[in-house]
């Protein structure tokens, strides 16, 4: 039951960070560096960090090998 848990909040977050990419995407497009731009880039940056720390540590401990 855990690791079903653990499997959709990883989808949901993962699912988050995508919408967070596509809402900040005009930014991303014009290319200036605005304020808004840096503050969206360190958010998903430090976003995808620690899913990408919660994914392995949810692996190693609810994925059998």
């Amino acid at each position: 039951m855990m690791a079903i848990v653990w499997s959709l909040m990883m989808v949901v977050w993962l699912g988050f960070l995508i919408f967070g990419a596509w809402w900040v995407w005009p930014h991303f497009e014009r290319m200036a560096l605005t304020g808004e731009l840096v503050t969206a880039v360190l958010w998903l940056a430090m976003g995808g960090a620690a899913w990408l720390l919660a994914f392995n540590m949810g692996r190693a401990r609810y994925w059998r090998r």
